[in-house]
């Protein structure tokens, strides 16, 4: 940003907040020395802060206090924002890695919205969708993730939102006896890929976990002409939930300390060529594939609709 464009008062201020919200309580002289101003500065804006009733100053002495206000201003910002916001380098590192476009999704009512997408850094999107866009919850790999790994009583609400305010084809979709299916095999492989007859990109997708519970899901589009079902599994599936490892255990060392949080173990990662570029395959539709288990296997085909009205 231009710096002609900057309130530098109000810099200034917001790095006495936070110095205030490390330290708990200081003086004037503290403040100053913390943030670089002089202490004539620094008495001022503890004295606006103080007007605004953000912070106190205590009764015969010079030290301040924040006050319960502060907390207003994060009122606005949750446990998922926080996870969108250290899942993005994240992402945007893998991304450039394995060029197909990678997307963080989380809950919002019945559908799932985009929150980061690499679809504008790469030249094999097919379709480039926008933070922000949303699509039906369970038409979406990641959406079908978060209802897998969410507490009974969430799914529950989520399920009967559908049924009540949903399109005819998603309460189709909730009253397919495949659903309870597809969220079993979720749950017991630890990921979720969908290819859809009638679109050329399939979508496979890991949920992501804060505070042992999930937030949202990692999905990675792909053309399925370049690739088997097995294929993109066997390449995709041990990269996709390192990267989720990766953002929960950055999200646990941010809100419980360095130490927090060590990511499970599903190896070390190389990326070939063939992790970006796959030869051409028939054509070929799968459902959720157990080989995160074991064995290679088919499941059923997979059907319904792929994304939202654009």
């Amino acid at each position: 940003m231009d710096e002609r464009q900057e309130v530098k008062s109000l810099k200034k201020a917001l790095r006495a907040l936070t110095f205030l919200n490390c330290h708990g309580e200081a003086t004037v002289t503290e403040v100053a020395s913390a943030i670089g101003v002089p202490r004539t500065t620094s008495h001022r804006l503890l004295e606006t802060l103080a007007s605004e009733g953000y912070v106190e100053k205590q009764s015969h002495s010079n030290i301040y206090r924040l006050t319960s206000l502060v907390q207003k201003l994060s009122s606005g910002f949750g446990g998922s924002d926080l996870v969108v916001e250290l899942a993005k380098p994240l992402i945007t590192r893998i991304g450039g890695h394995i060029l197909w476009p990678l997307a963080l999704a989380t809950p919002q009512g019945c559908d799932m919205m985009v929150r980061i997408a690499t679809d504008h850094d790469t030249p094999v999107a097919i379709d480039r969708y926008l933070i922000g866009f949303r699509t039906p919850m369970l038409h979406a790999p990641a959406g079908l993730c978060y209802l897998a790994f969410c507490e009974d009583g969430a799914r529950a609400s989520i399920l009967n939102l559908v049924r009540r305010n949903g399109s005819a084809a998603e309460q189709s979709r909730d009253a397919d006896a495949d659903l309870e299916f597809t969220l079993e095999q979720t749950r017991r492989l630890g990921y979720c890929h969908i290819r859809f007859a009638q679109y050329r990109e399939g979508g496979l997708a890991v949920p992501v976990f804060a505070d042992n519970r999930v937030v949202g899901g990692i999905v990675m589009r792909y053309m399925k002409a370049s690739m088997k079902g097995h294929q993109v599994e066997e390449r995709y599936v041990p990269i996709l939930q390192k990267l989720a490892d990766d953002i929960s255990a950055a999200y646990d060392r941010r809100v419980n300390g360095a130490d927090a949080g060590q990511s499970q173990d599903h190896g070390d990662l190389t990326l070939s060529a063939d992790d970006v570029v796959s030869t051409p395959a028939p054509f070929w539709i799968s459902g959720t594939s157990p080989i995160h288990q074991g064995a290679v296997h088919q499941g059923r085909a997979v059907d319904g609709l792929h994304r939202a009205s654009r």
